[in-house]
């Protein structure tokens, strides 16, 4: 059965290097002798614990338990005694019994791994995913090494959450707010439909923060499924609209979130952003960038579109004063994909008043399922140039446009040779 499968690679992997611990144990025991121990100290508790798990070894269960019990009768707070214990009852199949002594290892030894990854491994194989996610949210919380625990098991639980009834319980168990919820949501995306399912019925919940359904639409761009982002980003996205040529705040009316199909500032430490009234009745607003004469690279200022193939232009109103660098900045259309720009604008330099410049582009049929319209500084040899200056930017729109068919030059015309009378 799958789940079991996928259980028995869970405990295995998760839990706390079974492999080396059992190698440290049995290169302990080769080298020990419990019972001249125990004649020389009757009783004595780790005596008592080495030949317990040297009969388990050797198959020897019911002496195994046998001395485990006489462990306990000593010291009855002993959790591995119980652990061992329960061992003994999964191996005769008498889960309902292991699950109980288990938990009282757990209960006693909180840091026993073997005895929470007994716990988990019943649960899966019963299908009680609700409680086997609430002893490893216990161990994740417990380990003394959090990261490494982390970084262990939770890429387990991501091929898990594939299954509905595993992703609710992961959600419901998420929806509490446990300390390695930030880093589950991340690895889930190593399973596309494990992160569709507990992704979408955290939204569904309204139970993702900001910051978390922002890095649902990125991934899900970064996958290429433009289609899928912009419909769920329009659906939590007051005064978004599903029209592919509309550009989400192109007035600069909102202040621009940064996330999703929103405008993205890429200026801190080298530019300062405001915004003014645009103009009597317009609604909207200029933005304003003064950059502070510090090395800029790449794009400063980003906008993801999804244009279906075509023919389009992108317009804009566009200010300068002293804008300065050893390049300039410029407009760009970008595939995210090898196509690369598809538009360049001209370069952006010195002073100029109000001007309406216009990019024009073919979308084309493959392998540009939605663009970039950016603002990239132009930089050589891959450096960072210093800028300097102010440019303001109103009113970016995207129209249908008509292409002109590129222009061939005429062919040279063909001379007969001269005849002679």
């Amino acid at each position: 059965m799958r789940v079991v499968a996928l259980a028995a690679t869970l405990a295995f992997v998760a839990l706390a290097g079974w492999r080396i611990v059992g190698q440290l144990q049995a290169e302990r025991l080769a080298n020990a002798d419990p019972e001249r121990a125990l004649q020389a100290h009757p009783g004595d508790p780790d005596a008592l614990w080495a030949l317990a798990e040297q009969q388990l070894a050797q198959g020897e269960r019911a002496a195994a338990a046998a001395t485990a019990r006489t462990l306990l009768a000593r010291e009855p707070l002993q959790g591995r005694a119980f652990r061992l214990l329960a061992q003994i009852e999964e191996h005769t199949g008498h889960d309902p019994q292991a699950r109980r002594l288990y938990a009282i290892a757990a209960q006693r030894a909180p840091r026993d791994s073997e005895a929470i990854s007994g716990l988990v491994r019943l649960a899966l194989r019963s299908e009680d995913f609700p409680e086997a996610l609430r002893w490893i949210d216990f161990y994740l919380r417990t380990s003394p090494d959090r990261a490494a625990a982390n970084a262990r098991l939770l890429p387990q639980l991501a091929p898990l959450a594939r299954d509905g009834r595993f992703a609710s319980a992961l959600v419901a168990t998420l929806r509490q707010n446990p300390p390695w919820r930030e880093q589950m949501l991340r690895v889930l995306w190593t399973s596309r439909a494990a992160a569709d399912r507990v992704y979408g019925q955290l939204d569904e919940e309204h139970a993702l923060s900001p910051e978390e359904f922002a890095g649902w639409i990125d991934a899900l761009i970064g996958q290429g499924d433009w289609d899928e982002a912009h419909t769920r980003w329009v659906a939590r996205t007051p005064g978004a609209e599903s029209h592919r040529l509309r550009v989400y705040n192109g007035d600069f009316r909102r202040e621009p979130s940064g996330a999703g199909f929103d405008w993205r500032l890429r200026v801190a430490g080298v530019a300062s952003v405001d915004f003014a009234a645009a103009g009597a009745g317009t609604g909207g607003r200029v933005m304003h960038l003064r950059f502070f004469d510090q090395p800029v690279r790449g794009a400063v200022l980003e906008h993801p579109l999804r244009l279906p193939p075509g023919a389009y232009a992108v317009r804009l109103r566009l200010r300068a004063r002293g804008l300065h660098s050893a390049g300039g900045l410029q407009w760009q259309l970008v595939c995210p994909s090898r196509l690369g720009a598809i538009a360049t604008g001209e370069p952006l330099v010195g002073s100029f008043d109000w001007i309406e410049p216009s990019l024009t582009v073919q979308v084309p049929q493959a392998d540009c399922p939605g663009q970039w319209l950016r603002l990239n500084t132009l930089s050589h040899g891959g450096k960072g140039l210093r800028m300097a200056g102010e440019l303001w930017i109103d009113a970016v729109r995207i129209e249908p446009a008509t292409m002109a068919p590129p222009t061939r030059p005429a062919p040279n015309p063909v001379q007969s040779p001269v005849q002679t009378p």
